[in-house]
């Protein structure tokens, strides 16, 4: 089977958040499960400054009054193939998304790819696309390569990582996009680019199966769940996984000291006792709440921010968080840092090697979402042993067990309601754990570090659902 995997990012090359670090790891896996699996992205400026990539070829694609070079471009990288599309007009910038002509640039995109695969001589069988960045493609191939042998048995998957973000342009810009119009392509008088995706895809998917139901309705549905409500059938949850080889406590170089489930207890306390040292704290065995995020609505911030001074008033945790995003978030941070500086600390940016330190070294990690279609931070922490604090919403709900007071069975801890009481009590409840019952939080750790969150178990759903839209 042949996949080409479309998206506007991948890591290592350019990642604003966990879509990247998904198409970073699927291709691997499906690999080793023998699929010629493929990457196409924009080459950006951060990429192409680099000089990595070696040219490939050329093609055109007609956009409005003008026709576009489209360049391309490829790099080998852990086994996969990586191409990259290259025009400076649309992806010289310094940044990857956020400006005035995101339609253009993007359905650009999608036109280059089909152009792209005939400069490669790549035909898949299946073509994966990922939000609403890679949306037209779909349309493209139907409306105008369909005519056309190589392409006209070609299957389309869609990936919904966060329907929030659709792509919604003013109507417009159809007029430079080169294909007879359908309503398929509009939504409420703008095109939307996701929607024509969850119209003309073979299949869909999402990004957990919670998140698969919640979108169905209208609170979560971003107005799009009567769409895929037409889509039901076609309409799946598979859970993203992880790279069980970069977030290895075990061979980490970016963390303190190494460990394993065996030895977790004594890794765990010289990685928090470091990490302490090096946010200028106090390393006494008290529990640490950790956060990676960016710092945004969705991540359940508004919860936090009434919440978190109480905690540290009536308990002896601390905190280390790190993100950037909104400035009401992080000033709030900010000014909880300079008011409790041995008991709360912030990072303000991003940094691979602190973050991997952080899930090393704190002992409760904290995710109380207001959604999250899949959320990797979860799954990563448990790798390392600390123990997620979640709300139950989409892949949260479906990666993280909720300690059982009775039975003491668990891989962390999770609330339902977005409610900050009932944040404030989850918290109470892990600290008192860590405090008071010693043994049955390193049972909770032993449990949540042999989860196995690998990519093995999605790439083989990833496969049967690539089998499915081959038989449409």
């Amino acid at each position: 089977m042949k996949v080409l995997i479309c998206a506007s990012e991948a890591a290592p090359f350019a990642k604003t958040g966990g879509l990247a670090d998904v198409i970073g790891a699927l291709p691997k896996a499906l690999k080793a499960n023998g699929v010629d699996a493929r990457v196409m992205m924009p080459y950006y400026k951060k990429i192409k400054d680099k000089n990595t990539a070696s040219y490939v070829g050329y093609a055109y694609v007609r956009i409005g009054q003008s026709t576009e070079y489209v360049g391309v471009f490829h790099q080998e990288y852990d086994g996969v193939d990586f191409y990259f599309i290259d025009s400076d007009r649309y992806f010289y910038r310094d940044g990857f998304y956020g400006y005035g002509d995101d339609g253009e640039r993007f359905a650009f995109f999608d036109f280059a790819i089909l152009e792209a695969m005939k400069v490669i001589q790549f035909f898949p069988d299946i073509i994966h696309l990922n939000d609403w960045q890679t949306g037209l493609v779909p349309y493209i191939l139907k409306a105008n390569y369909y005519a056309y042998q190589e392409f006209n048995r070609i299957k389309t998957v869609f990936s919904i990582h966060n329907i929030q973000y659709q792509g919604n342009f003013p109507m417009d810009i159809k007029n430079i996009l080169f294909f007879p119009y359908s309503s398929s392509l509009e939504f409420e008088g703008c095109i939307n680019f996701m929607k024509t995706a969850i119209m003309e895809s073979s299949v869909i998917n999402t990004v957990s199966p919670t998140y698969k139901n919640e979108v169905l309705t209208d609170y979560y549905g971003y107005k799009l769940n009567n769409m895929l409500g037409l889509r039901y059938f076609d309409f799946y949850g598979i859970i993203n996984g992880i790279d069980t080889v970069k977030f290895d406590p075990a061979t980490d170089k970016a963390i303190y000291k190494n460990y394993t489930v065996k030895t977790a207890k004594s890794g765990k306390k010289a990685n928090k006792e470091a990490l302490l040292k090096d946010f200028g704290m106090s390393t006494e065995d008290v529990p640490v709440f950790g956060l990676v995020s960016r710092l945004v609505e969705q991540k359940g911030l508004d919860l936090l921010m009434p919440t978190i001074e109480d905690v540290i008033t009536y308990s002896n945790a601390k905190f280390i968080l790190m993100g950037s995003g909104d400035k009401i978030y992080e000033d709030f941070f900010r000014s909880m840092e300079a008011k409790y500086p041995d008991r709360f600390k912030c990072y303000i940016g991003y940094s691979d090697a602190v973050a991997q330190r952080i899930y090393a070294g704190c002992d409760i990690f904290l995710m109380p979402s207001k959604f999250e279609p899949c959320g990797l931070g979860q799954m990563i922490a448990m790798r390392y042993g600390t123990l997620p604090l979640v709300r139950e919403t989409g892949g949260l709900k479906d990666t993280v067990i909720p300690f059982n007071q009775y039975t003491k069975e668990g891989t962390g801890f999770s609330f339902t309601n977005f409610n900050a009481h009932d944040l404030k009590n989850v918290m109470y409840l892990a600290l008192n754990t860590y405090n008071n019952n010693k043994e049955v939080w390193q049972t909770l750790v032993k449990h949540a570090m042999e989860q196995d969150y690998s990519w093995e178990k999605s790439a083989k759903s990833y496969i049967e659902l690539y089998k499915k839209a081959l038989e449409k």
